[in-house]
């Protein structure tokens, strides 16, 4: 389809035409609901979003240079680095999203085994296959070599398989707590084991349960460890803007130690302005984000972010078990969200299609074929009713084998 080029109006548009315009755009929220995740309750959206706009046009660039800034996004970290048993001499780096994350610490480790693998022309970063995309991406950047090993046959790193594929370029491991596409938590403990025996860099990638594992286990769940209680780990990433429910963009990188860090950082001083001194990749960048992340995180408090986990685990059980009684589908199992599910008999590009054509905005994997639903405390039961109900007419589409099909995609 040939798209018309806009122009810019000759005259500026009134605000209530824009805002109409937008309005329309918006379309359907609540079958858009699994794209908008992921958001606490009105409460809390509502405290981020005070705290963004007060500080929309301060620019992040400073937070090295002004004690404003400075305070409030060490604040953050300090917070952050509290939540998963990291030593005293933690830290961390405010960022954008789970891929500069990653990407911070792919850069990390590169500057890293410089230094402690001279003679690897291209280090090797191991990773089992359910690992984010962003390690491929971030690999291709930094001119490293991503290695994707097979999983094990409960879907979570083959630490065997992966320890095989060490050799005299392999610099650092990778694991998930947990990956995206099973919501399984990786053997980190064991990566661990094999990341000391061979003086590898072990990251972890906790963007999505990152800031929902601390209170799921206050809550009484045991999940396997996973962060600084694992003396290999030397870097997590963790989303705030998931399930810390700060607005986004927000996310992560820490550090078991500010000795790791410094490999982060990157000053260049080879232009007249001198040292160009900045927390991420990111030059300029919004402070709403860090001002936003800073007030949800004392807004909830412990006990907040307690309650909040204990209604997505009783939102997934409730999903859990609807959909499980679907005729032809099934929920495997899973150590936190994403909720994935799928079918053995029906053909699930078929019920893809369906929630699509109804509206529905939503990932998948494809092996297995699995529909992915990032659970989150703004679910509310109209959003549920709803879905369920669109869901069951999608699954009976495919037991005929008829409708529209779309494909199983990130």
């Amino acid at each position: 389809m040939t798209r018309t080029r806009i122009s810019l109006p000759d005259s500026g548009i009134p605000r209530a035409t824009l805002e109409a315009e937008l309005q329309a755009v918006q379309g359907d929220r609540v079958r858009r609901h699994w794209s908008l995740a992921f958001r606490g309750p009105a409460d809390v959206q509502d405290v981020g979003r005070m705290a963004y706009n007060l500080f929309l046009s301060d620019n992040g660039l400073f937070s090295l240079r002004t004690e404003y800034l400075g305070r409030i996004e060490q604040d953050v970290i300090d917070m952050c680095v509290g939540l998963l048993h990291a030593p005293a001499d933690a830290s961390g780096t405010f960022t954008s999203g789970g891929s500069e994350s990653n990407f911070s610490a792919l850069h990390a480790i590169r500057e890293w085994a410089r230094e402690r693998f001279p003679h690897a022309r291209v280090p090797e970063i191991i990773v089992p296959y359910s690992a984010h995309p962003t390690f491929s991406k971030g690999c291709h950047y930094f001119g490293l070599k991503l290695v994707r090993v097979p999983l094990g046959q409960d879907r979570r790193a083959d630490v065997t398989a992966m320890e095989r594929a060490i050799n005299t370029n392999t610099v650092a491991l990778a694991g998930s707590a947990p990956c995206w596409p099973y919501g399984l938590i990786d053997p980190i403990e064991s990566l661990g084991e094999v990341a000391t025996r061979h003086g590898l860099w072990l990251h972890v990638d906790a963007c999505v349960g990152g800031y929902l594992s601390p209170f799921v286990e206050r809550l009484g769940h045991r999940l396997p460890p996973w962060d600084f209680r694992v003396p290999a780990v030397q870097s997590i990433s963790a989303d705030l803007h998931k399930y810390g429910y700060c607005p986004k963009p927000a996310s992560t990188v820490l550090w078991r130690s500010e000795s790791l860090k410094r490999f982060h950082y990157v000053h260049p001083e080879d232009w007249p302005g001198g040292p160009y001194h900045m927390q991420g990749f990111a030059g300029s960048r919004s402070a709403g984000s860090i001002f936003a992340a800073w007030t949800v995180l004392r807004y909830l408090g412990v006990s907040g972010y307690e309650r909040l986990a204990r209604q997505v685990l009783q939102v997934r059980q409730r999903l859990t078990e609807a959909i499980s009684a679907i005729d032809g589908l099934y929920v495997p199992d899973s150590d936190l969200p994403p909720l994935p599910f799928g079918s053995h008999t029906l053909d699930m590009q078929i019920v893809m299609g369906e929630l699509r054509k109804a509206g529905w905005i939503l990932v998948a994997s494809r092996e297995p074929p699995l529909i992915n639903l990032p659970l989150d405390p703004a679910l509310d039961d109209h959003i549920v009713s709803l879905f369920l109900e669109e869901l069951r007419a999608a699954a009976e589409v495919a037991r005929r084998g008829q409708g529209a099909r779309a494909e199983l995609t990130y």
